[in-house]
């Protein structure tokens, strides 16, 4: 490597003198620019643990909704007339179908 002089300053020639040169006097901003890569890494690990959870939620209230519909025609299926009065005649409780209509009691 060669050393030109030129008034007061020394320029220093080849790549390998220029490197630490340039690292000196860019510490800082190298710096930064590392703390923003290891920032951006962190984010995008909880960003896809966060997004994993979701699709966790989205399919145990899929399942949920689901289960709610089918207890929903299960407990209306049971509580037809129809079905009361069937349940009734073949446990032999003795109830009987009503044959008048329901009348509202006077105050």
């Amino acid at each position: 490597m060669e050393d030109i002089k030129a008034g007061n300053t020394v320029r220093r020639k080849g790549l390998m003198q220029s490197v630490p040169d340039f690292i000196n006097r860019n510490i800082w901003l190298l710096l930064e620019i590392l703390a923003c890569v290891i920032f951006y890494i962190g984010n995008r690990y909880a960003y896809q643990r966060d997004q994993a959870y979701a699709e966790r939620l989205r399919r145990e209230l899929v399942d949920m909704e689901y289960q709610t519909l089918n207890t929903t025609s299960d407990v209306s299926a049971k509580s037809k007339p129809s079905y009361i009065e069937k349940v009734a005649t073949r446990n032999g409780s003795g109830l009987q179908p009503v044959t008048e209509p329901p009348y509202i009691l006077p105050k």
